[in-house]
């Protein structure tokens, strides 16, 4: 009964525990959620802001030399001294090129300015500036930064075109070059480095194993810390596996559509938060991952911890119970291994006294008095069956004797009524003859025959004498 007892305890214990850690862990979650993605997106904001700050300023200066350059298209070293001149005013950028359609000169035509050290910020600031003409082994009539300003007919930012390493690749922004008559002859491209924008995109980690990534047109990835994927490689490989994912469509579909927010999905078979929010220019867009783990890693190691405890309190609530309930309850069943002793009929076991003043020690002091009470009444029970016995066994033995005397009183008046029977006769005799012969009898036969009939008469008398001294004493005993 105490393991049953305490096993309804502990389960009654376990529900409300379990619907309290339910609400509170719904709660927290809850609150945890919003925390982080307050400080995610503000994280993000600050990101954006960081990095917009520098694009727009190389915007500025790029629409400002483009807007002096185009009054002397036509000379060349003009050109090349605004190149030079806006490397030297602007230290964000790490390279300057002016490329001319091939109409404008009847020639391939390029001016390119850079700095010869772009390891740091500093060293680049200090770094000579140097002077070609040509921006990489290929035609610039082949490089991204010339033909998408060409085909799009518009200013743009485009990804990285130089192959090399994941902290020297350059990003560079495409500006439409025309003449007086508004016709686009060339394209002005304004190199910044990837170097500058990834320590920003590095220090956003709003969470330790949190990271930020930058995309760019069409969805390709611009700045991803795994350097695999900033080659030839977009957000739409995240939708075109095996298996569909809705969840991972909506969140392409919102960045791409340059909405901000943020979206739960799956990646990589991890549970992760995506938060995004595009940049003032057209084409990009900066979102940090952040996987669920890590943003709910610190309630999770607290419900679990609470459950460890709250198992653990569990447990000794269990042991506790089973070790009081059974404290409180061994007087119930001593009361009732003494019924069931006391239905057996051990009357004189001992129920011990206790000094417990609850419900169970006056029920023990109770069961108590009421088996001394049985017990005396089963010793008096006895006593009178004692002496009942004993009254039985005089009663027999004075019933017996009785029997006897009855029986030899039986055979004494058989055998007086055998001794009376045979006076009686000669009595009988003596009279018929006296009867028949009293007229021929002399004196002396008549005398004779008289004696005759007093003496069997008195033997008669003695007989009825001691039948009458028997009845006597018969009665006096009665």
């Amino acid at each position: 009964m105490s393991v049953r007892l305490s096993l309804w305890v502990v389960t009654f214990v376990a529900v409300l525990l379990v619907a309290t850690l339910t609400v509170m862990y719904h709660f927290s979650y809850q609150a945890v959620k919003e925390e982080a993605v307050a400080k995610a997106m503000l994280t993000l904001d600050r990101t954006v802001l960081a990095i917009d700050n520098v694009l727009v300023k190389v915007e500025v200066a790029g629409r400002m030399m483009r807007w002096d350059m185009e009054r002397h298209l036509n000379d060349p070293k003009a050109l090349s001294r605004d190149c030079r001149k806006m490397i030297e005013d602007n230290p964000m950028l790490i390279g300057c090129a002016i490329a001319m359609d091939t109409a404008f000169f009847h020639r391939e035509f390029i001016i390119y300015t850079y700095r010869e050290d772009t390891s740091n910020e500093k060293a680049a600031r200090h770094s000579r500036v140097l002077e070609s003409d040509h921006y990489d082994e290929n035609s610039y009539l082949e490089q991204n930064w010339y033909t998408h300003a060409m085909e799009d007919h518009e200013d743009s930012w485009v990804r990285p075109y130089e192959q090399g390493e994941y902290d020297v690749k350059p990003t560079t922004f495409s500006l439409l070059v025309r003449d007086t008559k508004q016709n686009i002859v060339g394209v002005l491209g304004l190199d910044v480095s990837l170097k500058w924008f990834s320590g920003i995109v590095k220090d956003t980690k709003p969470f330790p194993n949190s990271y930020c990534a930058i995309i760019g047109r069409k969805g390709r990835y611009i700045i991803h810390p795994d350097t695999n994927k900033i080659d030839n490689h977009s957000v739409f490989e995240l939708i075109n596996g095996a298996k569909r994912d809705t969840k991972m469509e909506l969140l392409v579909e919102s960045m791409i559509a340059r909405e901000s927010g943020y979206k739960e999905v799956d990646i990589d078979g991890q549970s992760c938060f995506v938060f995004y929010k595009p940049f003032r220019q057209k084409g990009w867009i900066a979102s940090i991952v952040c996987p669920e783990s890590e943003i709910m890693g610190g309630t999770t190691r607290l419900l679990r911890t609470v459950l460890a405890i709250a198992i653990a309190g569990l447990i000794l609530l269990l042991l506790f119970c089973i070790f009081y309930i059974s404290r409180n309850v061994h007087p119930l069943e001593l009361l009732a291994q003494t019924a069931r002793r006391l239905s057996e009929g051990h009357y004189d076991d001992h129920v011990p006294e206790t000094r417990r003043e609850d419900e169970i020690g006056s029920l023990q002091n109770s069961f108590k008095a009421m088996q001394q009470s049985i017990a005396n009444r089963i010793d008096e029970i006895r006593q009178v069956n004692t002496r009942l016995e004993d009254s039985n066994a005089a009663l027999q033995e004075a019933s017996s004797q009785a029997q006897t005397a009855e029986r030899a009183m039986d055979e004494f008046l058989v055998n007086l009524s055998d001794q009376m029977l045979q006076p009686v006769i000669n009595i009988e005799k003596v009279v018929g003859d006296v009867r028949k012969n009293f007229r021929q009898m002399t004196q002396q036969e008549a005398e004779d025959m008289v004696n005759k009939i007093h003496a069997e008469t008195d033997i008669v008398t003695e007989l009825l004498y001691q039948l009458l001294e028997v009845s006597q004493k018969e009665g006096g005993k009665a």
